[in-house]
């Protein structure tokens, strides 16, 4: 499997800039990886692409940055927060091999499945339904030896359901792999999940690997 990493274009750059340092009147939500940082405050993003859906909401795909929602004492009445923490994902000089994230999203996101990865027990990422295409160096999310991962995919339908059709598919792939100039090469997959927009019920899938 070969799959080409987009570069950072001047273009996206400025659009970046002009996302985070305008004033968001006629956008309605800012969003991190398909994780909503509206509360976020004074971040700067490097190697990121920006893009502004049909309703005015600003989508910022930075793989380098890891996304985790904290949720407060409810007894203390606090909100929940996001918190960004820079290059969670990335390489592993404990490892041997490397491995690889990539995501082929359904058109239009009409599979309608938020999918979140977790390795160990530690929530990674969030891959929502509308999300870009994703390709991201992921070893550093293992350690050597066996690692299970959990994808837990839960169907959003809101506002109405885009498809019924099974060849709306969203499908993840994780798997040890290499850089070959600007190509990612997936060697082995360890993990090729899918889901569609025929099925109505969430989906929780667990893999365990050896990380080498």
């Amino acid at each position: 499997m070969s799959y080409a990493r987009r570069q950072l274009t001047a273009a996206v750059a400025v659009a970046l800039a002009i996302a985070l340092a305008a004033p968001m009147v006629a956008a309605r939500t800012v969003y991190l990886n398909g994780v909503d940082i509206g509360d976020l405050r004074k971040q700067t993003f490097k190697e990121a692409t920006v893009y502004i859906d049909e309703n005015g909401d600003v989508h910022i795909n930075a793989p380098r940055y890891q996304v985790e929602v904290v949720e407060e004492d409810a007894k203390l009445g606090g909100a929940p927060s996001a918190t960004v923490e820079n290059d969670k994902a990335g390489a592993n000089p404990h490892l041997r091999q490397r491995y690889f994230l990539v995501t082929k999203p359904s058109v239009d996101g009409r599979a309608q499945y938020d999918v979140t990865i977790k390795v160990n027990g530690v929530a990674r990422r969030v891959v929502k339904a509308a999300d870009p295409e994703v390709i991201l160096e992921v070893s550093a999310w293992f350690t050597a030896g066996p690692n299970t991962v959990e994808l837990v995919a839960t169907k959003n339908m809101r506002p109405s359901r885009k498809s019924t059709s099974a060849a709306d598919s969203s499908r993840i792939v994780i798997g040890a792999g290499h850089e070959d100039g600007a190509i990612v090469k997936v060697d082995v997959v360890n993990i090729d999940f899918k889901c569609d927009a025929s099925q109505l019920v969430d989906i929780t899938k667990t893999y365990v690997f050896n990380a080498i």
